[in-house]
């Protein structure tokens, strides 16, 4: 792999398009200062992903956007494309040439291109990742980068060595891994917090479910008693009406004989009555020829036998109009009576005309029900539709993963074959080596004690150092662990603050008001208050349901609420309009001196003012008090008052108690906010914490840092001793040295085999943990299917129950007709029946005026006849022959009279034996009748209150049933039924539900927990691995360094130690140089170009190490002379197969470059380049 070309287009001053072809050689790139040589390495830098801006010598990132001079505009956009040939598959990725594009726009934006592709930063990290030419690796030296090798901040050093290890992809995936963990303990903390709140409300679901259980069995016996005690109710009607038929029968019976009866008299007495009028003709003959003898007479007999004809005229009529009077009297009486049945019957329709508007309205609530639930089923089928497709996203991921796995495992195998091969050629020159070793080692005697007090000088040093470091440990140990709880404590904050905002455990009513942005809300009363601390179970238990009323700013508010909440039944609410609410505004006042104490309701709670008189309306009249004793004691002082504890017992104004606690009771609605607000102190605190904790590890760490200084006089002279030493062990060490490096390289092979062989099996089991991801990601999706399958089923199901509610509906709505129909018919019945009486009335009041008139016209009659005696008896002598004729007219007369008087009184009684069996027969349709509503009355009982028809009911009934057996037991059932009280039939779908989704957290957790433990161990491995890379690349980089040395100063020694054995991963990394003549000294106490040859030995030793393919050095050997030069450039040669790229001002550099590229600046602020191929002609 190397690199191909390098385009740039509006980065910094190459304000054209730019493009630089590097060559397999040595590139020089050349230049005045300030003409933009360095922006090459920028831009290569800034390409491979570069973040800071001060690495790229700025300010902030939009600088590296051409800005323009006085004569031409600025660029929009930054573009700069490296093109990397791949032919030898360096880089992952099936591209014999990969292009890298960066873009960056003054917006802010930026973009990143594979091959034109547009890709994540991520992506282009991850694929030069352990290739060492990253922006943290060791492909672009500056002067910067060599004073971070050559600085006490080892960090920076360190990073050279991780690189070079190829441990920094381990490093990346384990700090993916630690923030997957610390995501998988916020996880479990959410969870652990919702499971909280499910098993705050689980157990009181569980009581409300059993206690819904008995109910529903008791209205199930209900039912099947009551139906019976109807059915032979029944029963017993339907005897009663056979019992009345039989008698109406007899009397239809009774009255047909009495009728024919009456109907034989009536025409006996117009026969008599036609010989009655016969004989009157011949009387009425007779007495004209009496009025023609006595003329005289016959004005006073006449006149006295008109008067008296008059009077009994006026009497039969006085008669008549008293039967009249009498049969209209009793016949108003019938009709009164029918009117009174008729209101009964009237009032029955309209009870049933309720009762079928009640069914009806039970059956459009259930209606509404049903599609709510039909509604829910579908969204839930939908989830797990959308959990298939997540679940199919996890397994096609895991399965990419593998396929990576097994190529990694190919090209381990292939490694390990060339391993083997350098083993054996590296067992011969071991072997030669050791011999020429055992010569040398004779040699050695001299110069050990000089060294002993000064070192242990410095080993006390050492030990007040690693005293330090010690504390530097405690403290970011400290410091981690206040990050991590400020995590856990915002994690929980952030969960209850989401219930919060979502209203968990208020109901559906309130949290659709609270959603429905409706003018006018003020807001639930539970978000208005504030109550401190102690007192939160006393103000809920105080204000119970009251907490999830609603403020508002009127009745209209209140109203427009309510239309809303009918509008889309969402249940039901108390609103609290400000402007017209009012409590209570006086106290007892003599309450405060009692024991115990706390304050009236309003007062132990902060609110808005304006809510004034909705506090007192809601607490005006309750009292908090310490414990139940001192409540006990004032509740018989304070008449009309609830004096509730701050444990929540509530002594109620007519002394009932309430107390007791719920079992695993968690947090509820006001406790939430008092531990939000705790959550927030707590949080403030901890971060004071760690802030404070920070300053001092900063301060720890400066301090660390210039402890070096203080113990530099000390190893100066070790240093001294020591030099004197090196250069006599020289030989020997470079035999040594010699052989370390070969035993190095063997053992080297040795762990880089065993490596490779945990590295497989490292991959073996990945690839087994993937497999059994990806059979639990297929049983998820097969589990996610059914339970879809299962809502569509539900749904289904459902659906028949819904269309089957609709038919009843229209079922209920024809009864109510039919009820209306029959109430119509009876109010016209009742009106005619008014109209009737009415009529009645005026026909008696008429009849009794004259019955008046008769009267007085009787009295003035009998004061009239004053004819004297003696006339009339002198006038009668006249007329005797003539009346003798009459009389036996008179007697036959007579006769017939008393005949008819007779038949009379025989029709008389006959049409009142008639009329009383016909009100008998009245009495008897009037039972029938009513004893026929009874029934109906028992057969829409049976439908209104069981909604069966007296058909179904028969299915039910008991063969053993015994009538007051069965209605005491009712009795029973229904005053059990009443023991419960309310009764929350839903609470038993809802138990379920719950319990469902408790069981499924606590799977959550588990599952989470699993994914936290495979975390660990992945994290365990992986510290594992990184230690092993680490160890066998800094112990070759120890080797090449000691080799470069020597190179680049013709002789001398220098060491790379690691402060702590024990612990490579974070230890220091020391460097030790002894120039050739010189003492062992720290590096800080060489001269400028000896700093820079030393920390050049350490980048060729790395490079030699893990060669990259591509290398750029930025005036990194301005400090050196000609013969430094020499010897630098002919180590670059010797690191064969890397690209060099050098800007620099040195000719003596400039004389070995194969290709030179001049940067100029012919414009001010515009860099522009030309090329020189060494190898040809001079060609611009």
């Amino acid at each position: 792999m190397y690199f191909k070309k390098i385009e740039m287009h509006g980065f910094k001053s190459f304000a054209e398009p730019v493009t630089i072809d590097f060559s397999s050689g040595i590139t020089c790139i050349v230049g005045p200062n300030g003409s933009g040589k360095s922006n090459i390495s920028d831009a290569i830098r800034w390409v491979l992903g570069e973040q800071s801006p001060k690495m790229l010598r700025g300010g902030k990132m939009e600088e590296v956007i051409f800005s323009g001079t006085s004569s031409r505009k600025s660029r929009g956009m930054a573009e700069v494309t490296l093109v990397i040939d791949n032919g030898e598959g360096t880089l992952p990725i099936d591209y014999k040439e990969v292009a890298l594009t960066r873009r960056m726009f003054r917006s802010g934006e930026s973009e990143y291109h594979i091959n034109g592709n547009q890709c994540r930063l991520r992506d282009i990290r991850e694929l030069i990742m352990d290739t060492g030419i990253g922006v943290d690796g060791y492909s672009i030296i500056g002067q910067g980068k060599i004073s971070e090798i050559l600085s006490n901040k080892t960090e920076s050093r360190r990073e050279i060595f991780e690189e070079a290890a190829g441990i920094v992809l381990y490093r990346t995936k384990k700090a993916e891994s630690e923030r997957k963990l610390e995501a998988a303990n916020a996880n479990m903390d959410r969870v652990q917090d919702i499971i909280g709140e499910i098993e705050s409300r689980i157990d009181g679901l569980k009581e409300d479910s059993i206690k819904a259980k008995e109910y529903l069995k008791l209205r199930d016996r209900y039912k099947e008693l009551e139906i019976n005690i109807i059915l032979k109710n029944i029963e017993n009607l339907k005897a009663k009406s056979e019992g009345i038929h039989e008698d109406l029968k007899q009397l239809d019976e009774s009255l047909a004989k009495t009728r024919g009866e009456r109907s034989a008299a009536e025409q006996s007495a117009a026969s008599h009555e036609e010989r009655k009028e016969t004989l009157e003709s011949i009387a009425e003959e007779t007495r004209t020829q009496l009025m023609e003898v006595i003329d005289e007479l016959n004005h006073l007999v006449s006149q006295e036998q008109i008067d008296k004809e008059r009077l009994g005229v006026i009497a039969e009529n006085q008669e008549r109009l008293t039967a009249e009077i009498q049969e209209l009297q009793e016949k108003l009486q019938r009709e009164e009576e029918n009117q009174k049945s008729l209101l009964e019957g009237s009032r029955q329709t309209e009870e049933r005309f309720a009762q079928a508007k009640t069914v009806l309205d039970e059956k459009v609530e259930l209606y509404d029900s049903l599609s709510q639930k039909l509604a829910s089923l579908m969204q839930q089928a939908d989830q797990h539709k959308n959990e298939v497709f997540e679940h199919s996203g996890d397994r096609s991921s895991a399965e990419a993963e593998i396929s990576s796995l097994q190529r990694m495992a190919e090209t381990l195998e292939r490694r390990k074959a060339a391993l083997l091969s350098d083993k054996d050629s590296g067992e011969d020159s071991n072997k030669e080596t050791l011999d020429n070793l055992n010569q040398m080692r004779h040699e050695k005697e001299r110069i050990v004690d000089n060294l002993e007090h000064i070192k242990e000088q410095r080993l006390l040093k050492k030990e007040e150092f690693a005293a330090m470091r010690e504390d530097e440990k405690k403290l970011s140990r400290t410091f981690e662990d206040l990050r991590i709880s400020l995590s856990q404590l915002s994690a929980r904050k952030k969960t209850i603050e989401e219930m919060e905002s979502n209203y968990e455990g208020y109901n559906y009513a309130v949290r659709y008001i609270m959603r429905s942005g409706l003018s006018g809300i003020h807001g639930v009363v539970a978000d208005l208050i504030t109550v401190p601390e102690g007192y939160e179970t006393a103000i809920e238990t105080a204000l119970g349901a009251g907490l999830q009323n609603i403020v508002c700013e009127n009745d209209e508010s209140a109203k427009a609420a309510i239309r809303a909440l009918k509008a889309n039944k969402a249940g039901r609410l108390t609103f609290l309009p400000v402007s017209s609410v009012r409590g209570r505004t006086s106290y007892e006042e003599r309450l405060r001196q009692e024991a115990g104490f706390r304050g009236f309701g309003p007062e132990c709670l902060t609110f808005d003012p304006r809510y004034q008189g909705v506090i007192s309306y809601l607490l005006g009249r309750v009292v908090i008090v310490d414990d139940m004793d001192h409540a006990v004691r004032m509740s018989k002082k304070g008449g009309g008052l609830r004096f509730v504890t701050l444990d929540g017992e509530v002594i109620n104004a007519g002394g009932a108690i309430t107390g007791g606690k719920y079992k695993n009771k968690t947090a509820n609605i006001l406790d939430r906010k008092a531990e939000i607000q705790s959550l927030e102190k707590e949080i403030i605190g901890k971060n004071n914490q760690k802030d404070e904790v920070g300053r001092k590890l900063e301060s720890l760490r400066e301090g660390i840092g210039g402890y070096g200084s203080q113990m530099e006089d000390l190893e100066e002279e070790i240093r001294s001793t020591e030099r004197i030493l090196l250069e006599k062990e020289h030989e020997l060490k470079l035999t040594e040295a010699a052989l370390r490096e070969i035993r190095s390289s063997s053992q080297r092979l040795e762990r880089e085999l065993s490596s490779i062989e945990t590295e497989k099996k490292h991959s073996a089991e990945m690839v087994e943990t993937l497999q059994k991801k990806i059979a639990e990601n297929t049983e998820a999706v097969a589990e996610a299917e059914k339970a879809a399958e299962r809502c569509l089923a539900e749904y289904n199901r459902q659906k028949e129950q819904f269309d089957g509610i609709s038919e009843e509906i229209t079922k209920a709505r024809i009864e109510l007709s039919s009820c209306e129909q029959e109430k119509s018919h009876m109010d016209s019945m009742k009106k005619r029946i008014s109209d009737s009486l009415a009529e009645m009335h005026s026909d008696i009041h008429r009849r009794k005026l004259q019955q008046t008139e008769l009267r007085q016209e009787q009295e003035k009659l009998t004061g009239e006849s004053g004819a004297s005696s003696e006339q009339i008896q002198a006038k009668t002598e006249e007329k005797t022959a003539l009346e003798s004729k009459l009389e036996q007219v008179g007697e036959e007369k007579a006769e017939l009279v008393r005949t008819l008087a007779a038949s009379a009184e025989e029709r008389d009684a006959l049409s009142e034996t008639i009329e009383k069996l016909q009100n008998q027969k009245y009495e008897l349709d009037i039972k029938n009748t009513r004893n026929e509503t009874q029934l109906d009355t028992y057969k829409n009982k049976l439908w209104e209150d069981f909604e069966i028809s007296y058909i179904q009911a028969m299915e039910f009934r008991s063969e053993e049933f015994v009538m007051s057996a069965a209605m005491k037991e009712s009795r029973q059932v229904k005053n059990r039924m009443r023991e419960l009280g309310e009764v929350n039939v839903g609470a038993i779908e809802e138990y379920e539900t719950v319990r469902e989704r408790y069981e499924f957290l606590t799977g959550q957790r588990a599952d989470i927990q699993e994914a936290a433990d495979d975390l660990h161990r992945i994290i365990d491995d992986m510290d594992k691995t990184i230690r092993i890379k680490f160890k066998e690349s800094f112990d070759q980089i120890v080797i090449n360094f000691e080799e470069k040395f020597q190179e680049l100063f013709g002789g001398g020694h220098a060491e790379l130690r690691l402060s702590n054995e024990e612990d490579p991963l974070s230890s220091n990394i020391d460097i030790v140089a002894q120039p050739p003549g010189k003492k062992l000294q720290n590096i800080n106490l060489l001269s400028g170009g000896e700093k820079t040859l030393t920390a050049i030995a350490l980048m060729f030793a790395v490079l030699k190490a893990k060669p990259t393919p591509f290398c750029i050095l930025d005036e990194v050997e301005a400090a050196l002379d000609d013969a430094n030069i020499d010897r630098f450039i002919n180590c670059l040669r010797k690191l064969s197969g890397i690209q060099f790229a050098l800007v620099t001002h040195q000719k003596a550099t400039m004389e070995h470059a194969d290709v030179i590229y001049g940067v100029t600046m012919p414009e001010k602020g515009v860099s522009r380049v030309l090329s020189l191929d060494m190898d040809s002609d001079f060609a611009l």
